[in-house]
């Protein structure tokens, strides 16, 4: 996955008045926070520096993140298409920029964030981006520990949001979201233990509500996940070379990994089931680790089923499975 060529472009711009090394520096320090539990409510990003750095290294990141979510969550709700789009904790409009690269129905966007140069630079890289809605975006100066009740979007958006929130303001913002959701509700948290038990949480908390669950779940039940496991997924991100240099890095990709759950209104049709672990393809079998309508099992399909042994080869960890039948075909 690449980030759009607008915001590749708009994004080098603004980075360029960042010295490459203070970026490494910053960069460095960011990653180490975002990986370590910290306590709730304190920011992540402490100055402007550390601005710019989230810039080169965790948008693209965030961004791979939230496509991969939207994408699956478009595969289960194709017949509907928001046209308006709510993000929370928008940062500098990632989720939103992840959200028009997947729908060419929005019109418009409405952006939450409660860190006025963060908002500067989201509205600097908006400028100049390809879909409308993005350069017409309205910003909303908010913290969501004190958010009001925000006015009804067909898509709203929540991307490594709840890990700086306490665990009562996860439920009141997971409830005020769902509330100003006519459509979907898509929430996101970093790929680790504590992320997975914020999704787990919001996600029956919103079962609780009434929702249906979308994505990744094909199910509506309790989380089978056994405790000190976790569900998550990882998108491969092309690396660009300014993010490279601001990384220290050399390869020219990286795998976010995330954990999501996108709750709907609108009907869904689901997957048979959702590929938890990287497939094993073993000499006449492939090995398959999957969630499921009845729960969590391991599935060995054989080079003699087929159709069925051909799909399964092609399989990657995150992807939904076809239900049996329908191998071949392309999701509507």
């Amino acid at each position: 996955m690449q980030l759009p060529p607008d915001l590749r472009g708009a994004l080098e711009d603004v980075l360029r008045e960042t010295r490459a090394s203070q970026l490494k520096t910053n960069a460095a320090d960011i990653s180490r926070r975002y990986r370590t539990p910290r306590q709730p409510n304190l920011p992540l990003l402490r100055s402007a520096e550390d601005v710019a750095a989230y810039l080169a290294v965790r948008l693209p990141a965030t961004y791979a993140a939230v496509r991969h979510a939207l994408r699956e969550t478009l595969a289960a709700v194709a017949d509907d298409w928001p046209t308006t789009q709510l993000d929370v904790g928008a940062g500098p409009g990632t989720a939103a920029w992840a959200a028009a690269a997947t729908w060419s129905s929005l019109g418009a966007i409405t952006f939450v964030e409660r860190d006025p140069e963060m908002i500067s630079l989201g509205r600097r890289l908006a400028a100049g981006a390809s879909a409308g809605p993005l350069r017409k975006a309205r910003w909303l100066c908010e913290d969501l520990r004190r958010l009001p009740p925000p006015a009804p979007h067909d898509l709203v958006t929540a991307a490594y949001v709840l890990g700086e929130l306490d665990v009562a303001v996860q439920d009141r913002l997971v409830a005020q979201l769902w509330q100003a959701s006519r459509g979907l509700l898509v929430l996101v948290e970093p790929g680790t233990s504590g992320g997975f038990a914020r999704i787990r949480r919001a996600r029956a908390q919103l079962l609780g509500l009434g929702a249906q669950v979308a994505a990744p779940c094909p199910h509506d039940v309790e989380c089978p996940m056994a405790d000190g496991d976790w569900c998550h997924f990882a998108q491969r991100l092309e690396r660009s070379r300014l993010h490279r240099r601001s990384k220290g890095a050399e390869l020219g990709h990286e795998d976010e990994k995330f954990s999501y759950v996108a709750a709907s209104r609108w009907p869904v049709r689901r997957p048979e089931g959702r590929v938890l672990r990287h497939p094993q393809v073993r000499q006449g079998h492939v090995r398959l680790e999957v969630c499921g309508p009845d729960g969590l099992r391991s599935e060995v399909v054989a080079r003699s089923d087929g159709r069925r042994y051909r799909m399964a080869k092609d399989l990657a960890w995150g992807e939904a499975m076809p239900a049996p039948g329908s191998e071949g075909e392309e999701p509507s």
